[in-house]
């Protein structure tokens, strides 16, 4: 951090510290909000139990075909770092291949046999159509809280 960035008060700490922790919140309450909106979409206003767990699936599956990488079950186990065991994320892949979004092959390799997942094209337009809108939420709370901090840096 620069001079020019460091706060010269205590307060204005504290109000920098606020303001970014306000920020934070609001990005956690419009991607919770996002997210079920997302739920109520793909699965309808009576969704399945563990529709949120499917969610991050999708989402996890579709980001890394966009960076070429494949992923396999086993790679969610670890990307989920304990939150979700292997036999619970192997029952929301199946029901996510048996609902359209997912397609999965079976290939083997030298840690054995992987299922290798990819999105459908269903999946791939549910997030386009709602890309534009999220992106235009998160862009405006970002703002409002740099805009939020120069005031507090200014108050100092």
């Amino acid at each position: 951090m620069s001079e020019a960035d460091q706060p010269s008060s205590p307060g204005a700490a504290a109000g920098q510290a606020s303001s970014a922790s306000e920020t934070v919140v609001a990005l956690h309450l419009a991607a919770l909000r996002r997210q079920f909106a997302a739920i109520r979409e793909i699965f309808g206003v009576e969704p399945p139990h563990r529709s949120r767990e499917a969610l991050w699936v999708g989402l996890e599956v579709i980001q890394a075909e966009l960076r070429g990488e494949s992923v396999a079950i086993r790679d969610l186990v670890i990307r989920a770092e304990g939150l979700l065991s292997a036999p619970t994320l192997s029952r929301v892949v199946s029901e996510l291949e048996q609902g359209g979004l997912l397609v999965s092959q079976l290939i083997s390799s030298e840690q054995g046999r992987l299922k290798l997942l990819r999105p459908t094209q269903r999946a791939r337009d549910l997030l386009t159509a709602r890309a534009d809108a999220a992106l235009s939420e998160f862009t405006g709370i970002i703002r409002q809280g740099e805009a939020g901090r120069t005031l507090n840096l200014g108050e100092a």
